[in-house]
């Protein structure tokens, strides 16, 4: 099979793979009931969990992005499955908190290895001839057909789940071994160039490429800006997403209506991709800012809701902007690599990628911890109000700063802000 004939059966496999591997299917509707009905653990457990699975990925960076480069982005993604595949069985079959635990540091290593493989492998596919436009819409169909079929799974979940608790469980097992067989069929399109190394040639190499990535990062005004916006607006989601559980449960919201919730967000987050090309055609280089002021309005409202409002008519303003929220979330995961992509060769998009996820990744965590540090002192209805304040006030902040640094024509850039020079060897990338 020649390199035309890869490229354009890794494009048409990528959407239908995409449907089935973005995460996990059957389960996230009834996770919380998962971890307190069948595996006897706490909310604060839970929270506990979730916050080490952020270290986790964080942590699992580095020897990712070490796999990734050592055996290529095709079989990175087969051993990246793999992982997930595992890590769903030790969950299935292992008791208490440390199946949990267990599960999710196995999970974390095959996410990153997937999140740095899949997408570097269909831009490969696809950044020829000007097919970047190509890539943004492949990735956003293989997305909403994973709503779609995440929004069907969330509403049986629930459903299943009362008839056995394990039984979404043993679905979503079967669908992550569906994502492992799927992913056999992709190619490679660049030829890997192997080379012995010793581990500490190795990890010498990888703290060099660390070090000329941050220095790139922190001479380019747009990338820095770019990175800092997102590891923001990344950390911001995970404190909201923690809250939402907790909010739906303090408002009086029946558990076994949970997946049912979940469900119609799942539809609505699948449909909303569709609408990217519009709003980039609306807002050009402003789509960033309508999509952040959009998400955190949405829980500013709630906010104001749920601490000067009383009763259950507040419940259909909360899924309302529920909606929203979920809708810009949507979006913003499929733009999110697009834009980190720009200006990338591909010999240096696994290490943007690396550098980005470290710094999201440590972001996140520290605002988590802290975005549950203030549940101990303030309730949940007055936190959500107090975090949408304070990231309303960073995030003006930083759209601010990235205005004359970011979503600029290209003759706008300096020659820093789109070319990585590596300084020793003299070689350039742009």
């Amino acid at each position: 099979m020649n390199l035309n004939q890869s490229r354009r059966r890794n494009a048409k496999l990528y959407p239908i793979y995409k449907m089935f591997s973005w995460d996990l299917l059957f389960y996230y509707s009834i996770e919380f009931l998962f971890y307190t009905l069948t595996k006897g653990l706490t909310a604060a457990e839970i929270l506990t969990i979730n916050g080490l699975y952020i270290v986790f990925k964080v942590v699992m960076n580095i020897p990712g992005i070490a796999i990734c480069d050592a055996i290529g982005k095709r079989k990175s993604i087969i051993w990246g499955n793999l992982l997930v595949v595992i890590s769903m069985v030790i969950l299935i079959v292992m008791p208490g908190a440390m199946s949990v635990i267990l599960s999710n540091l196995i999970a974390a290593l095959g996410y990153i290895m997937k999140a740095i493989s899949e997408s570097n492998l269909l831009y490969d596919s696809v950044a020829t001839h000007g097919g970047d436009g190509l890539y943004t819409k492949l990735d956003a169909k293989g997305g909403s057909w994973y709503y779609i079929l995440d929004g069907i799974a969330s509403l049986v979940a629930g459903y299943l789940f009362v008839i056995n608790n394990y039984l979404p469980m043993y679905i979503c097992l079967g669908f992550t071994v569906i994502s492992l067989l799927i992913s056999l069929f992709f190619k490679e399109i660049y030829p890997l160039q192997k080379e012995q190394k010793n581990l500490r040639k190795f990890l010498g190499e990888y703290k060099h490429d660390l070090k000329v990535s941050m220095k790139f990062i922190v001479h380019s005004r747009r990338m820095k800006s770019y990175i800092l916006f997102g590891a923001v607006f990344y950390g911001i989601i995970s404190i909201f997403d923690t809250y939402k559980g907790d909010l739906l449960t303090d408002i009086g919201i029946p558990e076994e209506q949970f997946s049912m919730i979940f469900a119609i967000l799942t539809f609505i987050g699948g449909l909303s991709v569709n609408l990217i090309p519009a709003l980039e055609k609306k807002f050009k280089n402003r789509v960033l800012t309508f999509l952040s002021m959009l998400y955190i309005g949405s829980y500013l409202v709630i906010g104001l809701c749920v601490t000067k409002l009383t009763g259950n008519a507040i419940i259909p303003m909360i899924l309302l902007m529920y909606c929203l929220a979920k809708m810009v979330t949507s979006i913003w995961y499929i733009l999110e690599y697009k834009y980190l992509k720009n200006f990338s060769q591909p010999e240096m998009r696994n290490k943007i990628t690396f550098t980005y996820e470290l710094i999201g990744g440590i972001t996140a965590s520290i605002m988590s911890i802290l975005g549950g540090l203030l549940l101990n002192v303030i309730s949940i209805q007055n936190a959500i109000l107090v975090v949408s304040l304070a990231s309303l006030a960073i995030l003006i902040l930083i759209l601010d700063y990235m205005r004359t640094r970011f979503g600029l024509r290209p003759e706008q850039y300096r020659k820093e802000d789109i070319e990585f020079v590596e300084k020793e060897g003299e070689e350039t990338a742009d």
